[in-house]
């Protein structure tokens, strides 16, 4: 009989807001998650080609490249595209794009994220 270890929860942060993205990893990491963060789409890319998450928290608005440029970026490779992503921006558009599995609009709270979170990671 083996002993099977509980699966690492990795999380890939985008968040331009240096206080947002930092409070962002020090909840996450306390809810159990193991948490690398970007303060930018291009440093994501880079993140998720070295070491792809098991879920995205991305920030939509950020200066310079924005959310759907990383949204495009993994869409076009098959190792990423199947990676969920939850969305946090201060407006939602009627329809998700694909891969979005939820769509929160800040300001938001730390439960509301993990409990979005949870049946994917």
């Amino acid at each position: 009989m083996s002993m099977m270890r509980e699966r690492e929860r990795r999380l890939l942060v985008v968040e331009d807001d240096p206080s947002l993205r930092e409070a962002l990893v020090a909840g996450l990491i306390d809810a159990g998650y193991e948490v690398e963060a970007a303060p930018e789409c291009e440093a994501a890319l880079t993140l998720l080609g070295q070491h792809p998450p098991d879920a995205i928290v991305l920030d939509m608005m950020m200066d310079g490249t924005n959310g759907w440029t990383l949204l495009a970026a993994k869409s076009r490779d098959p190792s990423l595209a199947t990676i969920p992503v939850v969305v946090t921006s201060g407006s939602k558009p009627a329809r998700p794009p694909r891969g979005v599995v939820a769509w929160l609009q800040k300001p938001f709270d730390l439960a509301e994220l993990i409990r979005v979170l949870k049946p994917w990671v």
